[in-house]
């Protein structure tokens, strides 16, 4: 049921257009088929660029580039879906079973819920156990006593005889302080320091328990006598005072709850509830299968075959340790416990609970994605892929070009070994090669691993390379390439030991031959070729077959803009996006008729056509349609001569250099 609603589902928000054509509205960029696709479904589309790639598609002809990739894609998904690839094997080799897979997301988030809010939600920490808590804990709630504390710092008597007139009169400590003190970090907040107390430094100050003792010790309001430290000489002031005290067991009761609840609420479900549901819902589970039945939960059995899917599911790094029966058993009962929690979770409607709805509704969206891409994914390499030939004629031409450097053969020679460690063993390699192959005698008797199972092969070797896994100059390094196919050399004393070597093959200079290089050929040409049918057969047929609309004008800038703002626009990409900058010079013609910038629009029509577009026939009626209109412009004359003009290479409009002839000497 699943996979046909998947069917009719768009790959993006759309509405359905209804019967008729009706034209599209201002807010509708296209149609495709009866799904239309409104600007606000792009600029969703936008949001799912990547911050980094986005900023090409945001403007207008960004957003009109954006449509096109978004018709592309519903293209493919529609001729997907009309070919039947929803039943198709690779499709469903990719998706997998996806009503199990949004039925497992349905589960886990009602589970979720019903665990949040009837387990967690509902249960309660005893007083006894929060004042138990607290009282074996209590240290962690001792308040230190500390003393909230402003200073004046001054570095000579002066000074210090001028705060201490100025309090003695009647002036603020604050103003003061911020007048006189010379400490930069407090003098501008009035000399306030902050708080300080047991095994807190005074701030600024550092350790002094002499200070510490006597700030403590002193009432709040009161200014103490002169106090000597490292920074100079202090006027302090004991602003407040807080006793050594105990957070009060009802403050901190939160923070003991949110610690003790989760060893409450786990001990609740593993002892209480998931044992009441077990009888609930008739849960029995085999201590050893029976007939391949691990539990069975109501009438649901838990069965071999469940349990292996559940093992599939496991990362392999962590699978073997549930593949022995014990690891079995505690799968089984996880999904005992899963099962149970569906149950009860559906007994309560959580189903239609609204964060369960929101998450399915998810899963769905994600879902339908994965079900679009994997039949867009087969239907391009069974449709386009798989229906390109790549042409003889191109294949051939390539051939042709590259006959010089890629398919030149240099000369190369194939040799074959045979390793021994003495020459003993060597002798009886000789009486070998008798009876049977170079080859044969290799695998029985060569002692060189990496080519033995290989019947002593060393590959190809190009001329003047070294021979793999030999080191040392030997005769037969030189002569293996002038030597016949057959020819034996050795056996020879190297760093591998007593070796024979055997020209197996070789290749003259020259050309690769077509047919040996035919294959890479076509790998390399076929994805131009691929994507040339796509976008020049395939998607232009699937427009028609699915009658595609585009609402242009709404991608063109708005009249708000003014003229002179069009017109710099269409100026401003005239070298980026020649095209486009046509299409605005004439909206600004069609918008602002009797501007007096009209003739430079139509002539920059024409000059876009003629020096970026190089569409000489266009450039000519543009700039004949300005000599009809605006005769008397400035530009009718440019316009004449660019018709005469606008295919002459550029080149030819300068004269050549003249050598100057040198000056005479001046007569004395």
């Amino acid at each position: 049921m699943l996979r046909k609603l998947l069917l009719i589902l768009p790959i993006i928000t759309a509405v359905v257009a209804g019967c008729g054509t009706r034209p599209l509205a201002a807010d509708e960029a296209a149609r495709v088929g009866e799904l239309t696709i409104s600007m606000e479904d792009i600029d969703n589309e936008l949001q799912r660029i990547p911050p980094y790639q986005r900023t090409p598609f945001e403007s207008l002809q960004g957003k009109r580039t954006l449509l096109n990739h978004i018709i592309e894609r519903e293209l493919l998904l529609l001729a997907a879906q009309d070919a039947g690839l929803a039943e198709d094997s690779t499709v469903l080799a990719m998706t997998g079973d996806l009503e199990k897979q949004l039925e497992d997301i349905r589960t886990r988030a009602m589970s979720q819920v019903y665990y949040q809010t009837r387990i967690i939600d509902t249960m309660t920490v005893p007083d006894s156990l929060v004042e138990d808590y607290y009282q074996r804990n209590i240290e962690i709630y001792h308040n230190e006593p500390t003393a909230l504390v402003s200073h004046i710092l001054v570095s000579n008597s002066e000074k210090l005889a001028e705060a201490q007139a100025m309090l003695d009169d009647g002036v603020p400590f604050d103003s003061v302080a911020v007048l006189l003190s010379e400490h930069a970090a407090t003098a501008p907040q009035g000399g306030s320091m902050g708080w300080t107390g047991i095994d807190l430094d005074i701030p600024f100050v550092g350790e002094d328990q002499e200070l510490l003792q006597l700030l403590l010790s002193t009432e709040p309001g009161t200014v103490l006598p002169p106090y000597e430290t490292n920074l100079g000489t202090h006027i302090f002031l004991v602003r407040e005072q807080r006793p050594e005290s105990w957070d009060p067991v009802e403050e901190v009761r939160p923070g003991i709850e949110d610690m003790l609840k989760p060893a409450l609420v786990n001990d609740y479900f593993r002892n209480e509830f998931i044992p009441e549901l077990h009888i609930r819902y008739n849960v029995t589970v085999n201590e050893e299968p029976v007939e391949g039945v691990y539990a069975v939960v109501g009438e649901t059995e838990i069965t071999e075959e469940d349990i292996t899917a559940e093992l599939e599911a496991i990362p392999p790094y962590q699978r073997s340790t549930y593949e022995t029966p014990e690891g079995k058993k505690i799968i089984a009962d996880t999904m005992v416990e899963r099962e149970l929690m569906r149950l009860v979770a559906l007994e309560e409607g959580l189903e239609n609970d609204s964060t369960v709805v929101a998450q399915v509704e998810q899963a769905e969206k994600q879902i339908e994605e994965t079900m679009n891409g994997a039949m867009i994914q087969a239907y391009y390499q069974q449709y386009v892929v798989e229906a390109v030939t790549v042409p003889e004629e191109q294949v051939t031409a390539y051939y042709e070009e590259h006959t010089g450097d890629i398919y030149r053969q240099d000369p190369q020679v194939r040799i074959s070994a045979i390793v021994t460690e003495s020459e003993e063993e060597m002798a009886l390699v000789n009486q070998a090669l008798e009876n049977q192959s170079f080859g044969e005698t290799a695998i029985a008797m060569s002692v060189h691993e990496p080519t033995a199972e290989v019947e002593g092969d060393l590959g190809w070797i190009p001329m003047n390379a070294p021979v793999p896994y030999i080191t040392g100059d030997y005769h037969f390094t030189a002569d293996i390439h002038t030597a016949d196919i057959g020819t034996l050399f050795g056996p020879v004393e190297t760093n591998l030991g007593y070796t024979l070597i055997k020209v197996t093959d070789r290749l003259e200079e020259g050309v690769k031959p077509l047919e040996d290089v035919r294959e890479s050929i076509e790998a390399s040409l076929r994805p131009s070729v691929v994507n040339e049918y796509l976008y020049e057969t395939v998607f232009p047929s699937l427009r028609e077959t699915y009658e595609v609309e585009i609402n242009e004008d709404a991608f063109l800038p708005s009249e708000a803009i003014g003229a002179d703002s069009l017109m710099s626009l269409a100026q401003e990409i005239m070298g980026t996006d020649p095209v486009t900058a046509v299409t605005y010079f004439r909206l600004f013609l069609e918008r602002y008729p009797e501007n007096e910038r009209c003739d430079q629009a139509q002539f920059l029509i024409g000059f876009t056509f003629s020096e970026q577009l190089k569409d000489y026939d266009a450039a000519r009626e543009a700039f004949s349609l300005l000599v009809e209109n605006y005769p008397e412009s400035e530009l009718a004359d440019d316009a004449e001569w660019m018709i005469e003009n606008m295919e002459i290479p550029i080149e030819e409009f300068i004269p050549a250099d003249v050598e100057t002839p040198l000056e005479e000497p001046a007569s004395e």
